[in-house]
This record gives structure tokens, C-alpha cells and sequence, in this order.
């Protein structure tokens, strides 16, 4: 089943039209890695360039940048639920957000066959063959550039190249080996991919979308020796890959890669369940209240709170108490207020950040704590009553609406 939503007007018009989504189980809302999401235009004139192809990542999202106006067809593929199709009308500058839900249908898949060798083997092995094994340490450069595994496949094992020649990271490139047959066919002899003993529909694909940080180790088999230990369509060569146990990312030391599909606000329609907001604004609410309290009982000792004017030259204690009476009074219940409620409003897919909610509840909160504590003298009627909402219901709601639309993509 397939969900469907579209940005505002104005949001369509500042961005090319593009498609993105996220694809989950239906009985459980868990997200679904691995499948392949195809989009190709319907028509008399859809060639092969009309059609663009991906695959989802651990959070089950996928992205189409750029789609070009008409009716497209979306192919959903996975070997664990089989093959959805619908149909989707795109216009000039739509932003199209859909929902993808699966039912476990498996697509049935000839047997393969493993052989598990020890490390001296695969040693032993690689000095006699064309076979060469890449490890995450020997990847871990390329990964902080941001390469194609393709690119560094190519610079890294011998006889692998890619066809295309330079290309830059988003483009898919033709990788596969060197041999006279490839010198001389025009199309591109891409090998079989396996990835944790799992044959892929579409190794072109694998090996332009699959991060290098997932990866454990890459081994490439010839062309000569695959044909006898994988059948007859590895005849162009095997690419073995074996992922990080669980699909976790290794990790990389200065990594400074942002989550994927971060946007200015977050596109809740790719979430299984509604933000919780009557938790989220309950929570704020009850935290904002004991921090003010707490803030107010600290920091009478060393600021006085009779006028705007004796507040900030009557302080009572030296430079560093005054200085942490008002850190304590203004900054540190938005701090705990951000927390709770990020906390409170983490979804399986996404959680608001502590430091964003807090200096959106500060915006409230700072100039409400002034207006509360300033007197007729000092400035004007009602001041002290708007501080106080500012301070007590504004700063809480200011929080939680920041954790809804400011998040990202987590799991």
C-alpha cells in the first residue's frame, strides 16, 4: 500500500521536483533496508532514460532528486516481500512524500551455495588467483571522502575498473572487470554482487548506493574461477561483500557525515505513528515549572527580583555567583525542559535535538523571565502578566514545537 503526501505551493516552487519515502513492514511499521525502488515514466517516449533506480537504507528510506513531470511507474522490490507497483502522477515542482507498506510476500531464489574458508585459506587463495580481499581498514580513507565503492574498488583491486571513467558520488558508474570481451563490449559487464551470502537483484546498484562504512571486508573474484564456483551468471566475476554485523556503520574517527535526508524541518510523513504531543507539552510543562522554581530559589540569594533595574545592577554576590545565578535562573531549566522533551518525542525513526529545543524555548522563556520582574516604573502595563505567560506557557510550547519540526533520522 502506498501513502501519499505534497509540499506547500511556495515549499515546490524554491526546489526541483523530486520523490522521497520511507518503506515499512505493515504488520509491524519496522522500517525495510534492502529494497529496490525503481521509477520509470509511462509512455510511448520513456526510454531508458526516464527510468532511475535505488535502494532503501536502514531506515527504509529512499530519494528521487530530480523526476521528470508525468505519469511514472513505482516498482517496489524486495526478496523478502516481493514486487509492489503503483502508479504516480508528478507535476512541475511537486514534492511528493510516500509511505510505502509491505506484506511479506518472498520472491523465491535459486540456492546458493557457501563455502566458508579460514583466513590462511583465503590467503593462500589470493596468491594462486585473480581473487583479492579489501578490509574496512584498508576502505576507511575512501569512506571519509565520500567516494563511490565503485571508485575505490577500481583503485584498489587489480583488474576491477569502472568504464565511465571520473564521475562524482550520486551518478551511477559501470564497474566491472578487465578482460578482452569488456574492452570490446559496448554495454557494461557488471559482476555479481553478494552481500552476506545474499544474491543482489542489481549489483550496479549495490555498488553505487551501498555506504563504505557498512562494509567489513570486499573480495573480488575473476571472471575465470567464478564461472565454476557461482554458476553461470557470475561468468562477468563476483564482488563478495560482508557487511558490519547488524548493519551497524563502523565507526569512523572524525566522520562528520550529517544523518541522511535532513531537511531545514522534518517530514513527518514518513513516520509510522503521530508526534505525541499531549506527552511532549505535559512533560515540558511540568519540567519548565520545578526549573523556573529551582532557578528562582538559587538565585535569590545573589539577584534581587523586585525591579528590572535592581535585578541587574543589585546583585548581591561577587562576578562568578552573580554570573551562575542567571546561568541558572535563564539557561539551565530550557537545557533540562530540551532534553525531556526530545526524550519524550523520539519516534522509531527520529528524535528532536536537546540544544535546538532549548534556544527555542529560551526565545520565550529569557525575555518573559524580564517582562516578569519588571515593575510599573520600569515599563508598562500588563508587562509583569505577559512575562509570566511568556515565561511559564510560552517557553514549554516554544520547546515542543521545535522538537517536532527540527529533528533527524536516527535509526
Amino acid at each position: 500500500m502506498l501513502a501519499c503526501g505534497a509540499g506547500s505551493v511556495a515549499a515546490a516552487q524554491e526546489r526541483p521536483p523530486r520523490i522521497e519515502g520511507r518503506v515499512v513492514d505493515r504488520t509491524t511499521g519496522a522500517a525495510v533496508e534492502g529494497a529496490t525502488i525503481v521509477l520509470g515514466r509511462l509512455g510511448a517516449e520513456a526510454g531508458d532514460s526516464a527510468r532511475a533506480e535505488t535502494v532503501t537504507d536502514r531506515a527504509g528510506m529512499f530519494r528521487f532528486e530530480q523526476a521528470a513531470s508525468g505519469s511514472h511507474q513505482l516498482t517496489v522490490t524486495h526478496v523478502a516481500y516481493g514486487t509492489l507497483g503503483e502508479e504516480v502522477a508528478i507535476a512541475p515542482g511537486d514534492r511528493i512524500v510516500l509511505r510505502v507498506t509491505l506484506s511479506p510476500t518472498a520472491i523465491a531464489l535459486e540456492p546458493v551455495t557457501v563455502e566458508v574458508f579460514s583466513d590462511e585459506a583465503r590467503r593462500d587463495r589470493a596468491l594462486g588467483t585473480a581473487r583479492r580481499r579489501l578490509t574496512a581498514a584498508q576502505l576507511e580513507p575512501v569512506s571519509r571522502s565520500g567516494d563511490h565503492l565503485a571508485n575505490a574498488l577500481a583503485r584498489l583491486l587489480p583488474g576491477v575498473r569502472v568504464r565511465s571513467g571520473r564521475s562524482q558520488p550520486g551518478e551511477l558508474v559501470c564497474l566491472e572487470f578487465r578482460d578482452p570481451a569488456s574492452m570490446a563490449s559496448p554495454g557494461c559487464r557488471t559482476p555479481l554482487v553478494i552481500v552476506d551470502n545474499v544474491r543482489q537483484a542489481n549489483g550496479l546498484v549495490t555498488l553505487n548506493t551501498l555506504p563504505i562504512s557498512h562494509i567489513r571486508s570486499v573480495e573480488a573474484v575473476s571472471p575465470s574461477e567464478a564461472g565454476v564456483r557461482y554458476g553461470a551468471d557470475s561468468s562477468y566475476g563476483v564482488i563478495l561483500i560482508e557487511t558490519v554485523a547488524g548493519g551497524a556503520p563502523l565507526s569512523q574517527p572524525g566522520d562528520g557525515s550529517n544523518p541522511p535526508y535532513r531537511d531545514r524541518t522534518y517530514n513527518w510523513a514518513l513516520e509510522s505513528e503521530p508526534y505525541p504531543w499531549a506527552k511532549a507539552l505535559g512533560t515540558a510543562f511540568v519540567a519548565n515549572a520545578a526549573g523556573l522554581l529551582a532557578g528562582y530559589a538559587v538565585s535569590q540569594r545573589c539577584l534581587s527580583f523586585d525591579d528590572l533595574s535592581q535585578h541587574f545592577t543589585g546583585a548581591r554576590c561577587g562576578a562568578l555567583g552573580n554570573a551562575g545565578s542567571r546561568l541558572f535562573l535563564y539557561g539551565t531549566p530550557q537545557i533540562g525542559v530540551g532534553y525531556l522533551a526530545g526524550r519524550v518525542g523520539a519516534t522509531d525513526l527520529s528524535r528532536g535535538s536537546m540544544w535546538t529545543n532549548a534556544v527555542a524555548g529560551s526565545i520565550m522563556a529569557v525575555p518573559g523571565i524580564v517582562l516578569a520582574i519588571t515593575s510599573d516604573k520600569d515599563g508598562f502595563p500588563a508587562s509583569t502578566e505577559i512575562g509570566v505567560v511568556m515565561s511559564v506557557l510560552g517557553a514549554p510550547v516554544a520547546t515542543v514545537v521545535a522538537d517536532r519540526l527540527f529533528r533527524q533520522v536516527w535509526r
